[in-house]
This record gives structure tokens, sequence and C-alpha cells, in this order.
């Protein structure tokens, strides 16, 4: 018997080893299954909205005669279809976008106030699932479509993927060390690339087979899996708050968003370095997402003229390179490049792959542009890591939410923008928008110049702003030359001290390691 308890004992702390070695990576786990749901609703709910409106009409979903193409007065009915379907998802975008905007913000500045960033997690997943129900509900009673304004006002409610955006960042650069962030950051970013291309296949083909009830039940799943992950086995990150830049006023608005104002003060070059990272991160987001939802639009016409499934296949596999492009990227390249240095590859393989879309009009050897974009995606993580060493730790649940709510915006109006662009210059030059889009990456660019001769014998730790204690933030200090050859335990860390307090292994004391 007592064997027995040995050995169950022994497998359970064996089993508890492994799980904290897991743990930190679970947010990469409700990461993956956050964006499956979110990526296959996006293509889903359009696709049903405009089946709804074709049978609104009396359509159908192809055309057999060419008389069921016109009305009376020689208009077509399928482009009148096409109009108010097209009118109606940009408006749920907006329903959804718009409240995004604001609570984000809010969480951002709650997560901060509490020291609770699991809520930038568990409530965009809660979000998604009732997304899900109100569409399943939707379509087992005949539900009138004005119950998809509640269900994307709901998702924007819970700060739908910005917010899980902002969660999951400071997640993971807050549970690596600094090295290894933007690593760390690459691997999140290929995790979505992935969902998208897996999505983008599902969906094409799974609604031409079973209809819109199973895709829906499973985004509904996916979204409870993120939800009970990021809920009840991600563990809060446990950082020191600065008491210095907290308020204690007894207003509750005041002591929660008061400490967001010293962002705006960019009195400091690291400061101006998180802001010139931000914008470029959201410039380049402007293109990125523009063109991507443009591209479905120009494939589908001429010279062109392919099919939905053909084209969801070419935007699958292309983001499945640019996948593994930014997974193995960054590990490699660090070795020898600074992460701006990576940042400048990534806009460089966007502008020559976008060029070759706007210039070949060859249905072949456009397929060459997928691996000409192969660095498409590294721009991201690179400029996220940018922007979480110019900030301390206690205060990154803020800024993240600020930079993410603007990523939020961009999401609805950028491909509104290219989309208008696209439709004005279609009758002279289709690949027009993507040489405007090859001349708006001048604008990232110009940012990140900026961030290299700003941060040209920068030191590349944080530095705090001033009025700022120091604290612990859960990184290691990096010790003398002279003592790395011993073997060292860290005893205690005191947050009042600038003092760390370490024992030696072997016989020679150790002097205390001054930060």
């Amino acid at each position: 018997m007592e064997t027995v308890r040995r050995i169950a004992s022994q497998s359970n702390a064996h089993c508890m080893e492994m799980l904290s070695e897991v743990q930190p990576y679970l947010v990469e786990v409700a990461y993956f299954f956050f964006f499956l749901s979110r990526h296959m609703t996006l293509p889903l709910f359009q696709e049903y909205v405009q089946s709804e409106f074709y049978k609104q009409n009396n359509l159908k979903a192809t055309v057999t005669e060419p008389w069921e193409l016109y009305t009376g007065n020689g208009s077509s009915l399928y482009d009148v279809a096409h109009r108010e379907s097209t009118l109606a998802i940009l408006s749920l975008q907006i329903a959804e976008g718009l409240p995004a905007v604001v609570t984000v913000i809010i969480l951002g500045a709650v997560s901060d106030r509490t020291s609770r960033r699991k809520i930038l997690l568990w409530m965009p997943s809660l979000g998604g699932i009732l997304h899900s129900l109100i569409y399943i509900f939707i379509l087992y009673t005949s539900w009138t479509l004005d119950g998809l304004f509640m269900a994307s006002a709901l998702r924007g409610l819970s700060g739908s993927m910005t917010a899980f955006l902002a969660g999951s960042t400071f997640f993971a650069i807050n549970t690596t060390q600094r090295e290894k962030r933007s690593s760390r950051l690459a691997i999140q970013e290929s995790l979505n690339g992935i969902a998208y291309a897996i999505a983008n296949i599902m969906v094409g083909y799974w609604v031409r087979a079973s209809g819109f009830h199973q895709p829906f039940w499973f985004t509904l799943i996916c979204s409870c899996i993120a939800f009970l992950i990021s809920f009840f086995l991600v563990k809060e990150v446990k950082v020191e708050t600065n008491s210095s830049n907290r308020y204690d006023t007894e207003n509750c608005c005041i002591d929660t968003f008061k400490p967001m104002t010293r962002f705006f003060r960019c009195k400091e070059r690291k400061l101006l370095i998180m802001w010139l990272a931000i914008l470029a991160f959201q410039s380049y987001a402007w293109v990125h997402l523009g063109q991507i939802n443009t591209l479905v639009l120009y494939f589908t016409g001429s010279p062109y003229h392919w099919q939905s499934h053909k084209v969801g296949v070419f935007l699958s596999v292309a983001m499945g390179v640019a996948s593994i492009g930014v997974l193995f990227t960054p590990p490699v390249l660090r070795n020898w490049f600074s992460d701006i240095h990576i940042t400048f590859g990534g806009l460089f393989s966007k502008a020559v792959g976008t060029l070759w879309l706007a210039v070949v009009q060859n249905e072949v050897v456009i397929y060459f542009a997928i691996f000409l974009l192969v660095l498409e995606l590294i721009p991201f993580p690179m400029l996220r890591a940018v922007v979480s060493n110019s900030i301390d730790t206690a205060d990154q649940g803020s800024l993240f939410a600020l930079m993410h709510c603007g990523e939020g915006i961009t999401y609805f109006l950028a491909p509104f923008m290219f989309q208008s662009l696209y439709a004005d210059s279609i009758d002279y030059f289709t690949g027009f928008v993507f040489v405007l889009s090859v001349i708006l990456l001048v604008i990232p660019v110009g940012f990140v110049i900026a961030i290299k001769f700003l941060s040209t014998g920068q030191p590349g730790e944080y530095e705090r702003m001033e009025g700022e204690t120091e604290m612990t933030t859960g990184e290691e200090v990096p010790l003398p030359a002279s003592q790395e050859d011993k073997d060292i335990s860290v005893i205690a860390v005191s947050a009042n001290q600038n003092v760390i307090n370490t024992e030696a292994t072997n016989e020679d004391a150790v002097e205390p390691v001054a930060v």
C-alpha cells in the first residue's frame, strides 16, 4: 500500500511539473481556437447575409437563365441583392467595431488597475460564444435579420479580437525573457495565420456540403474552448504595481483612466520610440488588411474570373506560407539582426509581393507572389516587441489596449477604402490599388527609420519614466561577465532596495550584484 502511495505521489508531482512547464503556453492554445472561430465567422456571416438577401429577392445562388439577371427596367437583380447585402455586412462590422474600440480601452485600464489581465482573454471569448449562439438561434427559428446586429454589438461590447490581441500580447511578453519576446510574439502571429488559412478552407467546402448549421456549431465549440482555457487554466502574471503612478481620489473613472494620460507625454525618447512603433504598426496594418480583403474582388473579376473556392485556396496557401515564415524567421535572424532590421525585411517582402500582384496578369505566374510575401507578417510581432520594451510591465495592459483599439478601426475602414478604390479603377487598371499599397508602405518604412535613428546608442533595457519607482517585473537581471561562470541561485529580490542577494552553490561566496 505504501508503494502505491509513493508511486501515486511521484506521478502527481511529475504531472504538476509538466503542467507548470506547459502552463505559460496555454495562452497560445486559447489564441488559436479564438481566432479559428473568429476567422470562420467572418466569411460565414458574410455568406449567410448574402444568401438571405438572395432569398428575399427570390434569387438562386447561381444563375441558370439569362433572363433571371434582370428586372423589368433592365437593372440586374443580382446587383441589387449584392449591393444590399454589402451594405448590411458593412453595417454589421461597424456595429461590432465601434463598441469594441471603447470597450478595449476600458478593459485595458481596468486590467492594469486590478492587475487581472485575464479579463482581456475571457471577455472576448464569451462574446464569441454569444455571437455564435445568436446565429444558431436565428438559423433554427428563422428570426429576423435584425438579431444579427445584436450579435455584432454583443461581440463588440466584449472587446472583440482587439481585446484578445492586447491580452495575449501581454501574457506573451511577460512569461518569457526579454530577448525571446519577438520570437514568442511571432509564434502567436503564426498561429493567427494558420487559423486564417484553415478557417477559409473549411468554410468554403463545409457550407457547400452541409449548409450553415454545422459550421456555426463548430465556431461555438471553438469559442467555448478559448473561454474555458482563458478563465480556468491561464494564470495571472504577478506584477507589482507602481504606487507613484496610481491615483486614489475615490473617483472610479479618474483612478482608472488618468494613469493612461502619461502615455501621451512624449517628453522622453523611449515614449517617442513607443509611439513611432505604434504608428508604424497601424499604418502597416492598414495596408495589409485592406489588401487582403481586396484580393477576393481582384481574383473574382477580370482577367482571372476565379470561383470563390479557388480564391479561398489561394489566400489560405498564401497565409499558410506567411505563417511558416513568421514562425521560423525571427528565431534564426535574431542571431545576426535586430528587431528593426527584421521589420525592414518584412516591409520589403510586402512591397515586392504586392507589386508582383499588381503587374503580373498571368494565372500561373501569379502564384509566385505567395513566396514573395513569405515575410509579410513579420512586422507585426517585431513592432509589438519594440513597444513592449518601451513601457513598464505594470502599464502594458492599458498600452496594448490603446494600440489595438486603433487596429480595430482599421479592420473595417481599411477594406472599405481599398475596395472603393478598386471599384473606381477597375475600368482602366485593375492592379492600381496594389500599386497604391506599395506607395503607402513608405509611411511605415519612414516610422521604422525614425525608430532606428532614435534607438542608436540607447540601452536595450526598459528605462522608467520620471516619477516611477523601481519594481520587480519578473525579468532576469544580467550578471557581470566575471560572474557568468559561477552557479548562482537567487535568494530574494527586494522592491525597496536596489540589491539582489545571491548565493553560490560552490564554496566561494558571491558578492551581491547591484542593479
